[in-house]
């Protein structure tokens, strides 16, 4: 568990011991720490109607509820995942909601995509992922980022 205080991040470890895991100035730099450990850069974004087109024609589906997992393996480029994040308008009408669950969803996957990508990188292969959610009901961080890990698990056994 993590302790943010005024001047230092602190991490609780079990046996009740208290370590100081860096020193800040303030909490907005506490943030911008943790995304320079993973990044999720525009370059990580899937785009372009041509190959998001192509992603959900060609492409292979599963289901983690609540996100459904849309893959294709692409040619080879320097970067070895690219991901689109979806909410339907359908289910969510007001775009708030929408944008809460995706911004959920793009947190969960910024977190622990690089159990995916030191794969992809061992075997030079490249994927364009979509996730949809598709639950009725918003769900809180903490289900959809284990639901986030359970479906790059999923991939990593089913591209390899």
């Amino acid at each position: 568990m993590l302790f943010l205080l005024k001047t230092a991040i602190l991490l609780k470890v079990s046996m009740g011991k208290t370590v100081i895991f860096a020193t800040v100035e303030n909490d907005s730099e506490a943030n911008t720490m943790s995304d320079n450990l993973f990044p999720f850069s525009k370059k990580e974004r899937l785009t372009g109607e041509i190959r998001v087109k192509r992603l959900f024609t060609e492409g292979n589906s599963f289901l983690v509820y609540p996100l459904k997992v849309v893959f294709l393996p692409d040619e080879p480029r320097s970067i070895p995942l690219q991901a689109l994040f979806s909410v339907p308008k359908r289910r969510f009408k007001r775009a708030n909601k929408r944008n809460l669950l995706k911004r959920r969803m793009r947190e969960a996957f910024r977190l622990h995509k690089s159990r995916l990508n030191n794969v992809l990188c061992d075997n030079k292969q490249t994927i364009n992922v979509a996730f949809t959610y598709v639950a009725n009901e918003p769900l809180a961080y903490p289900v959809i980022e284990r639901k986030m890990i359970e479906a790059l698990d999923a991939l990593q056994k089913k591209s390899v």
